[in-house]
């Protein structure tokens, strides 16, 4: 592989992630293992001048990750950028966001491992609103009396906060005194709006993963919540199983291809519980790894596989 193909990776600091479960490493170390060149950069350092983001980045230099010096580079120097710094979405999260926009406004390269346009417009819990027939019902509100409505009509609700990550600030409630108290605090005092879902029961059958490259689904993991948890996050003990795709979980990976396409969300990994779609993870989606360990694949080289046919 040609040594000239290079990639910049937006990441949080390497000394917060899990080495061995993280897919970003996973990615990182696939694409040295075939030549190509890594730097790393943290989100903090983007800045825009004149018609092109510049940032400080660090060459990655062996397999066990030992850093180079640091570098004042314009991004487009690179090949490939992936976005892969963990939400929350905040303000400087999107205003990162904008700034690579607007380097791509003015120039071809990098390509954008997922576009920010499609970050910043298609955030994960909001996402599935957009397919509203494959989804659970789902509210996002900041009024007590519409939580209330949610309640009496499927008795247990969940309650998210809209921008958060890996099963945070996610509870479910069935009783309105503790609803109101949890949904207060969520809320911040009724000022921001969350999410209120129909609780699935069927959640303690599997929560899937489900990775989509380019619009095609290429790996799946069914992760099933610890006893006496909903949650099915695998970092929260939820525990990972092979699985495989139905019928119905193949026309919702359909259905989401040409939206996907049409912004450039290249990697996405997206949540189903019972057939129903419950998000769209574009920041930084896991399950390379889990998926890689249950049915001995390769996931991080078919990303590459597929990537470098784009250049």
């Amino acid at each position: 592989m040609n040594k000239k193909v290079s990639v910049l990776f937006q990441i949080d600091p390497l000394n917060k992630l899990n080495l061995e479960t993280d897919s970003t490493i996973s990615l990182i170390k696939e694409a040295m293992r075939i030549n190509l060149e890594i730097s790393i950069c943290n989100p903090e350092n983007i800045r825009f001048s004149g018609k092109s983001a510049i940032t400080i980045s660090q060459r990655i230099v062996n397999q066990d990750l030992k850093v180079g010096r640091k570098e004042e580079v314009e991004i487009k120097e690179f090949d490939f950028f992936f976005i892969r710094q963990d939400p929350p979405i905040n303000m400087s999260y999107l205003t990162n966001c904008y700034l690579l926009e607007m380097h791509g406004k003015f120039n071809k390269k990098p390509y954008f491992v997922n576009d920010p346009s499609g970050i910043k417009n298609f955030t994960e819990k909001i996402f599935p609103l957009y397919f509203v027939n494959i989804i659970p019902s789902t509210l996002i509100s900041s009024n007590l009396n519409s939580m209330y409505f949610m309640m009496e009509k499927f008795g247990t609700v969940v309650l998210k906060t809209l921008y958060n990550k890996g099963g945070h600030d996610v509870y479910k409630v069935s009783k309105k005194e503790d609803a109101e108290k949890i949904f207060k605090k969520l809320t911040q005092k009724f000022k921001n709006q969350v999410v209120v879902q129909e609780f699935l029961e069927e959640v303690k059958l599997g929560d899937k993963r489900i990775i989509i490259l380019d619009g095609s689904p290429v790996g799946v993991v069914n992760r099933i919540p610890k006893k006496g948890n909903f949650k099915a996050n695998l970092h929260l003990g939820g525990i990972a199983q092979k699985t495989v795709l139905t019928g119905k979980e193949r026309k919702i990976c359909d259905v989401l291809r040409p939206f996907l396409k049409k912004n450039n969300l290249f990697f996405v990994g997206i949540d189903v519980i019972n057939e129903k779609l419950t998000e769209i993870n574009v920041t930084s989606p896991t399950g390379i790894n889990q998926i890689d360990d249950l049915y001995k694949t390769n996931l991080s080289g078919l990303v590459w596989k597929k990537l470098l046919k784009k250049i």
